[in-house]
């Protein structure tokens, strides 16, 4: 092979790779534009403006419910509890720091973690009654610490 030959077959190669990109290009394009708008492994969340159109204390009773299977009796002692702690205002703020319906102690937290909680009712639930279960397994418990110590 000459000085030639393998001058040419390097451009060769060159044109080669330069199309392999050029290929590798075209198909990721198309693909993205071929993909569906949302992904649909992502789950679904509710916008702002779709809240539950039932009372925080109803939505907080049926997940209870529902979610954790804790019936009437533990509701009772959510609510006691819950009642306690924010009289289910989910805008009460603690001088120590606690926000929200479950009144979560979030003094490390930033301002704008905050706000995000602060922003609705059920998402405050949604944290106070896992918290719950996490802490205390269920809402009696927790309401019993709450009578000895004045705080969960």
């Amino acid at each position: 092979m000459n000085r030639k030959d393998g001058s040419k077959a390097s451009k060769n190669g060159k044109k080669i790779k330069a199309l392999k990109l050029y290929l590798v290009a075209y198909i990721a394009t198309v693909l993205t534009l071929l993909a569906p708008q949302t992904p649909t492994h992502s789950p679904k969340v509710k916008a702002q403006a779709e809240q539950p159109s039932i009372t925080p204390k109803d939505y907080a009773y049926n997940t209870a419910k529902s979610v954790y299977g804790w019936g009437k009796s533990e509701q009772k002692c959510l609510g006691m509890l819950w009642g306690k702690e924010s009289a289910w205002n989910f805008n009460a703020e603690s001088p120590t720091d606690d926000y929200g319906i479950p009144q979560r102690h979030m003094r490390n937290n930033t301002q704008e973690q905050i706000a995000d909680f602060m922003k609705s009712p059920f998402i405050q639930i949604d944290w106070g009654l896992n918290y719950i279960k996490v802490r205390y397994s269920s809402p009696c418990q927790a309401w019993q610490f709450w009578q000895e110590k004045r705080w969960y």
